[in-house]
């Protein structure tokens, strides 16, 4: 009796985990990108928290200070093409990065194909050798 009703939904189970499959791998690429990206933008975070405390403790003219949050960032992190953007005032000196973070996952990245990510850091100027 038992044999007979299964018989009749052999193979069922295996439908069902073939039709949710792709959407299971769809998903799991997209919880990898997703950590990408926020590996990328924690990255970001700190380089640009690193050249502006390397700027705000130098003394220094604007174009030095692009040139020392240049060489910081590549110091700091692993990323092509980062646009590095150093002001520096009498009082503070901010660093701003910009970076396209391509996605990578097929069907979304079709429609997203980049995403932006942003770091801005401020710091207070501080001059060795100030009392």
């Amino acid at each position: 009796m038992l044999a007979k009703k299964l018989s009749g939904e052999s193979g069922q189970a295996t439908v069902e985990f073939a039709m949710t499959l792709p959407f299971i791998v769809l998903f799991s690429m997209c919880v990898v990108q997703l950590g990408g990206v926020a590996n990328d933008q924690l990255a970001l975070n700190h380089a640009a928290r690193t050249a502006a405390r390397a700027i705000s403790l130098a003394d220094i003219t604007q174009d030095s200070a692009q040139q020392l949050a240049v060489a910081t960032v590549e110091h700091e992190i692993n990323l092509k093409d980062i646009a590095v953007i150093a002001n520096l005032s009498g009082d503070a000196a901010k660093v701003e990065l910009n970076y396209a973070r391509r996605v990578e996952v097929p069907l979304i990245g079709v429609l997203l194909h980049e995403i932006n990510l942003h770091a801005t850091a401020t710091m207070p100027r501080q001059l060795i050798g100030d009392d």
